[in-house]
């Protein structure tokens, strides 16, 4: 019923303030039937550990090296437009309604999955971005998602201790230094429970790793992860 009530609220303003389509500028819809029939899926076989194409084995090549400190990370399509451009206008262009549009399918392939979860957490924006945008991404999903999914959302189990750098551009150990140790897990608020962590894409999933390794700290008793999107890494590709 909350979920339904949560959609019902962003019906009322596609009515009073009518969308255009977070992919191509349509008007009518936030996120249009041609858009999501243009959605690039991550193609099976896919790595059980980060949830990228594999090529019929268990692990992909990274993971077999390097497994993901999470449980398992999934990730709903790829990025690349039209999914690329609507992020782009909700972290960018303050399209927060489009946010809701594009958790839809998430939520139908995350009950799918029927991971055993408790919780889901968005990763926290740095300070300096989230007074910058008035809002977290990441947060604008998760709270859907956890609707969706009937569990309890909890803004507050993730922390950042500092501030980093934006991930653009980094090498592979770049990123992993970059947001080494950077984030706190609340363990009143997660010891014990199967934690959701969602974000909006994941690239080498260095900072779903750093999370992970926080909320493992703090008692949690498994740490899945959730994207939107995935950059489709080459093997070699760092």
């Amino acid at each position: 019923m909350r979920y339904e009530l949560y959609r019902w609220k962003w019906s009322v303003l596609d009515w009073l303030f009518p969308p255009t389509c977070g992919g191509c500028d349509i008007p009518g819809e936030r996120w249009c039937p041609d858009c999501q029939k243009k959605t690039a899926r991550i193609q099976a076989p896919i790595c059980e550990s980060c949830g990228q194409s594999t090529y019929g084995d268990v692990l992909c090549a990274r993971c077999i090296d390097a497994p993901s400190k999470m449980t398992s990370i999934r990730s709903w399509a790829v990025f690349e437009d039209p999914v690329r451009e609507a992020l782009h206008r909700v972290k960018y262009r303050r399209d927060v309604a489009l946010a809701e549009a594009l958790t839809r399918p998430i939520i139908e392939y995350a009950r799918g999955l029927e991971w055993p979860l408790d919780m889901v957490a968005p990763i926290p924006l740095s300070s300096e971005r989230q007074k910058e945008r008035g809002y977290n991404q990441a947060a604008l999903l998760a709270k859907p998602i956890a609707l969706g999914l009937g569990l309890k959302y909890c803004h507050n189990a993730l922390t950042r201790g500092r501030d980093t750098r934006s991930q653009v551009g980094l090498s592979l150990d770049q990123r992993r230094q970059n947001v080494d140790g950077a984030f706190h897990a609340s363990p009143t608020l997660v010891a014990g429970k199967a934690v959701l962590v969602v974000d909006d894409v994941a690239t080498s999933g260095s900072t779903l790793d750093a999370c992970a390794e926080a909320l493992w700290q703090a008692g949690a008793d498994n740490v899945y992860g959730m994207t939107l999107a995935r950059a489709v890494l080459s093997p070699n590709e760092s």
